[in-house]
């Protein structure tokens, strides 16, 4: 069985106050912190801010339910269930989250955004803060940024060797928009920050890069990094206009969100820049129809994009404790496993995985590099399924192709991958 694991959640260095205590014990040391008194709900705060930056969690939602505070942790992509705090308590925790992120502590039926510095809670992350009203209180999620993190090797990744080498060849050349796309959470940002390390430590002299990001979430210090307000009124668009006025050679743009900044985007592709942004779609091909969709002109998108990457994050079954098992035989016959007796692998639960069975998250990913006959389909505005055969024919595969090969391996379930992708054909 393989033992590939990245994208691993680990234990913080930072010297937190706290120590690392299981996801089944955390609920019991914060009601314990509750009732210590008038530092109660700042105590509770902040051992739920460590222990979710112990346990790699990226967001922390604080959930009113009819009958108490509801505590989740997203870890690997999952949200798992934490606490549940007595009801008492609720204005009180929402109140203080919402002090630390400076925002109106009295206004409640109206959503909020704030932010909170690292050196404002003992876990030392930066944290962006969001509330919501519902029927039994305001919904607070908080999402962990840690900008000082290692950066992956692109290789570290997992995606396949064909992938790699299409995205170097890709980052090499003088100029052109590179696309990456999938839904929230799926890996895109690790994946552009690795591209461009390799392009900064790859290049000498190094290269100008100017990134417009929403929010800043790692440092990369030889790298020019802004981050966008638009509350301000800088945008992407107006971000991006700027940044073609300092002599760039590389520009990475958080994410292409309106038809001007793609438009924008596009044309800095094709005139001596290299363009690496992100965009929604459910596939590499699906792209080219977005951008369509938006008035971006035939010509523009099949003369600047030169490759798209879909991708998507997977669970990785634990180490420890994976063993042997038998889904589900619709499952297997759902996504084409004919061959019975292949040997898949699940996490059965242990300590090291806190009973999940699964640790860290793998990514899979389609590339589809834009050739003669994939532009000429775009000229011809031509069907997402058209492009997406033609880029079968010329050697892509998907991302269910890709998913299927990590099941056989061991390294993931059939029952993540169903979780993660529609069933072929859909």
């Amino acid at each position: 069985m393989a033992k590939l694991r990245i994208y691993v959640n680990k234990k913080s260095e930072h010297p937190e106050k706290q120590d690392f205590i299981p996801l089944n014990e955390i609920q019991h040391e914060l009601v314990e912190h509750l009732s210590a008194g008038q530092s109660g709900v700042t105590d509770t705060i902040d051992l739920a801010l460590c222990q979710a930056v112990f346990h790699g969690a990226s967001d922390l939602h604080f959930e009113p339910w009819n009958d108490c505070l509801a505590l989740r942790f997203r870890i690997d992509g999952i949200l798992q269930e934490v606490a549940r705090l007595p009801k008492e308590y609720q204005e009180k925790i929402i109140a203080r989250i919402k002090i630390l992120a400076r925002m109106v502590v009295y206004q409640k039926d109206v959503p909020q955004d704030g932010r909170i510095n690292a050196d404002e809670t003992s876990c030392g992350k930066e944290m962006r803060v969001s509330t919501f009203p519902t029927v039994y209180g305001e919904k607070t999620v908080i999402r962990l940024f840690d900008s000082s993190r290692n950066l992956l090797a692109l290789e570290s990744l997992g995606f396949r060797d064909e992938v790699v080498k299409g995205l170097r060849e890709l980052i090499f050349r003088p100029q052109g928009t590179l696309l990456l796309t999938g839904p929230s959470s799926s890996g895109k940002t690790t994946t552009i920050y690795a591209l461009l390390h390799e392009l900064s430590a790859s290049r000498q002299p190094a290269p100008n890069i100017v990134t417009i990001e929403d929010p800043v979430e790692y440092r990369l210090g030889n790298i020019s990094q802004t981050q966008i307000s638009p509350h301000a009124g800088f945008t992407f668009e107006k971000a991006l206009r700027s940044a073609l006025r300092q002599d760039p050679e590389v520009i990475m743009v958080g994410e292409i969100r309106d038809a001007e900044t793609a438009r924008t985007a596009v044309q800095a592709g094709l005139t001596g820049h290299l363009v690496i942004s992100t965009i929604h779609s459910g596939t590499a091909a699906g792209v080219f129809t977005r951008l369509l969709d938006m008035g971006i002109e035939p010509f523009l998108i099949a003369s600047s994009v030169t490759g798209v990457l879909a991708q998507r994050l997977l669970r990785v079954n634990c180490p420890r404790c994976a063993a042997v098992y038998k889904p589900e035989a619709s499952l297997l016959n759902r996504f084409g496993i004919i061959d019975k007796e292949t040997s898949l692998y699940r996490g059965a639960g242990c300590e090291e995985c806190q009973g999940i069975g699964y640790r860290g998250r793998i990514a899979i990913g389609e590339l589809l590099l834009v050739n003669e006959e994939i532009a000429d389909l775009i000229l011809a505005r031509s069907r997402t399924s058209v492009l997406h055969e033609a880029a079968l024919r010329n050697r892509m595969v998907t991302l269910a192709d890709d998913a299927l090969e990590k099941v056989r391996k061991g390294t993931t379930t059939i029952e993540e991958l169903r979780r993660v992708l529609p069933p072929p054909g859909q």
